[in-house]
């Protein structure tokens, strides 16, 4: 993500943008100088992990190929580009500690194992790519306009993960001066929020406490009744506006070439359930599992529950391979399965009232209904102690102080 704040970011971007607009007229020129673009500064930042991409894009290329040329079941298309995926984010996620351990402190090949932070989003494209190729939404495989989805340097450091019809079906091939318009003042309000809101506002006002309570060995004496749910609703809220931060820098410099990338934030905070959360927050991430894991696994089981499940198992798993990440999978995933049966009782009762003539909700619900927003921002924040920490016994300590604190200031605990 360093290439945002890069001192040659504004005289590159100028220099390509000029180059794509006012030299480049072939379409073709474009996605190329594009290709080469990206890949250049991946070469810059990581040198192994830029012949490795080419090396992917190759490959799945010519596993789409073969299977439209009937030389490859879809089974073992979608078993490719599985496995490729796994040991694509095994080596990039874990390649420099097994390296460390190793060769120990040789930075000449340590360094060359360090694996930019978007590998994740690197690969749930190509599989998408494949899947959506053996669904039939993907007709053309040119390895031009794949790798130019792929490698799209805006979008490649945090996403959103927009998909390849999305990416080409809604860009603009002539220059359109209101697009180009809206790139900036996004491009303008990431930079803002990361820069003051993230890096300044937060570390100001809350610095003292984050440092705190990151440490495992905290003191719970030492905190107020309430710093537990402070630290959580600060790291969520914190996370919001970082990852919203970099979906205003890529749909900004987006725009500015000419492509409309997805939004991936809707107000999640205004959210009335897990459920609704889930299609505000990191939309293009859970669109993706949803797609990809949920729909399927409901298709051959029949079990939601299940496919909630293993979807933000995916989820987590996709962050990081670790106890905590698997306990926030599995945390949001018994979220979900709740509200789904709760939804699934109220929807019941309301079809029940309405049979006996009496109205579809009861008066006192108008009441309770805004509970349901502070009840969903509240448990997100929660599981916040787990992905903000790298260790179970940590994040139970917070947990811990959650519950604790809050409870002895009303006297009920000790």
């Amino acid at each position: 993500m360093r290439i945002y704040f890069s001192i040659y970011l504004i005289p590159v971007v100028a220099l390509a943008l000029a180059l794509f607009w006012l030299v480049l007229r072939d379409d073709r020129l474009r996605l190329w100088f594009v290709v080469a673009l990206s890949l250049a500064v991946l070469a810059l930042l990581h040198p192994v992990f830029a012949v490795v991409c080419v090396a992917l894009l190759l490959v799945t290329q010519q596993v789409v190929a073969a299977h439209a040329a009937g030389r490859l079941s879809g089974g073992r298309a979608v078993l490719i580009a599985v496995l490729i995926a796994v040991v694509t984010l095994a080596v990039g996620k874990y390649g420099r500690s097994a390296a460390v351990a190793m060769w120990g402190g040789d930075e000449w090949v340590v360094g060359r194992l360090l694996m930019p932070l978007g590998i994740s989003y690197f690969v749930f494209r190509l599989m998408q790519y494949v899947f959506d190729h053996l669904r039939g939404v993907i007709s053309d495989n040119s390895f031009l306009r794949l790798a130019a989805f792929i490698m799209f340097i805006p979008t490649f450091p945090a996403g959103p993960l927009e998909t390849y019809q999305g990416f080409y079906g809604k860009r603009s091939i002539a220059f359109d001066r209101e697009l180009f318009s809206v790139g900036l003042r996004r491009i303008a309000v990431g930079y803002f929020k990361k820069v003051f809101v993230v890096d300044f506002l937060f570390a100001v006002a809350f610095g003292d406490l984050l440092k705190t309570m990151a440490r495992p060995g905290f003191d719970l004496g030492e905190l107020g009744a309430f710093s537990g749910w402070v630290y959580v609703i600060v790291v969520f809220v914190r996370a919001y506006f970082d990852l919203s931060a970099y979906t205003d820098l890529a749909i900004g410099f987006s725009a500015l070439f000419g492509f409309r990338i997805m939004e991936n934030f809707h107000l999640p905070f205004l959210s009335r359930n897990l459920g609704e959360f889930w299609r505000r927050w990191h939309i293009s991430l859970s669109s993706w599992v949803r797609n990809n894991v949920y729909f399927p696994v409901y298709g051959l089981t029949r079990k939601p529950w299940l496919g909630l499940y293993l979807s933000m198992l995916t989820m987590g798993l996709w962050h990081y391979v670790n106890v905590n990440w698997t306990i926030w999978g599995l945390y949001h995933g018994t979220g979900l399965v709740v509200v789904a049966r709760w939804e699934r009782y109220k929807k019941a009762r309301k079809k029940r009232r309405r049979k006996a003539g009496r109205p579809a909700a009861a008066w006192y619900e108008r009441f309770i209904a805004p509970a349901g927003y502070v009840v969903t921002f509240l448990y997100v924040a929660l599981g916040y102690a787990f992905v903000s920490t790298h260790s179970f016994r940590h994040a139970a300590k917070i947990v811990y102080a959650c519950v604790k604190g809050p409870l002895e200031w009303l006297g009920i605990w000790g």
